[in-house]
């Protein structure tokens, strides 16, 4: 079984402008999709010092270095906003090429210690044999993370998929990254039957206030870029996702 509710089409490729009122260019945005299980991987750089975040490095690790290098970006930061295997995989790659720092909240930690345990359940190779290198920081509801001069991250704290859910709001962008809280039409899963690493992980009353109280006060107008699937926005959401209305 997949780790988040099948979209009905796979998802494009995605880049956003949206001009900051300290910067004279948009950030640069591109989101894709990756293996092992499709998650949407987001490049998000400052088009002018360079310096770039990525959230949810899935896999396919050479894929993202090369829309770096084709940026001309430098990797700071690997943002995890959960810790499922199919988010975290390549973060142990990246850092080892790039020296990137690897921040996720610590109500994860387990799940991210444990990645090998997931692997075995839904029958996924383990590409991290020796284990995940320890994040460099945690974050906690509220932080702000100014990663370039011109752009932040909000840290939202949105648990209920899993205990240390994070949504990752750049308000210069308009985008919010959420992971597999929020989907276009749908939201994360949260039964786990047979799945003994995933087993009382997961709390779907928690996942619905979460958005309720937390995603549904962003801008309508603000990008969503769910952990799979199609994008979506706030507005869309809060007018037609059957799950939250």
């Amino acid at each position: 079984p997949p780790l988040w509710p099948p979209p009905p089409r796979g998802p494009p490729p995605f880049s956003h402008n949206h001009t900051t009122m300290s910067s004279s260019k948009p950030a640069i945005t591109e989101s894709f999709a990756v293996p092992p299980l499709g998650c949407n991987c987001t490049i998000i750089g400052d088009p002018e010092c360079k310096d770039a975040i990525v959230v949810d490095p899935g896999g396919d690790v050479n894929k993202i270095l090369a829309k770096l290098r084709y940026y001309g970006l430098t990797l700071k930061r690997v943002l995890i906003t959960h810790g499922h295997l199919d988010h975290v995989q390549g973060g142990k790659e990246l850092k080892e090429k790039t020296n990137c720092e690897i921040i996720m909240h610590q109500d994860d930690l387990g799940l991210y210690e444990r990645v090998a345990d997931q692997c075995r359940d839904f029958g996924v190779m383990n590409i991290a044999t020796d284990g995940l290198p320890k994040p460099d920081a945690f974050v906690s509801d509220g932080d702000v993370i100014r990663w370039s001069p011109s752009f932040s991250c909000k840290c939202v704290h949105t648990p209920g998929h899993t205990p240390g859910s994070t949504s990752y709001y750049f308000p210069e962008c308009a985008l919010v990254c959420p992971g597999d809280t929020l989907f276009q039409g749908s939201v994360g899963r949260t039964s786990w039957a047979g799945i003994r690493s995933l087993q009382g992980t997961s709390d779907s009353q928690q996942l619905v206030g979460s958005i309720r109280n937390k995603l549904f006060d962003l801008p309508d107008d603000t990008v969503v870029i769910s952990g799979h699937g199609e994008h979506t926005t706030i507005g869309d959401e809060k007018k037609y996702n059957p799950y939250v209305r």
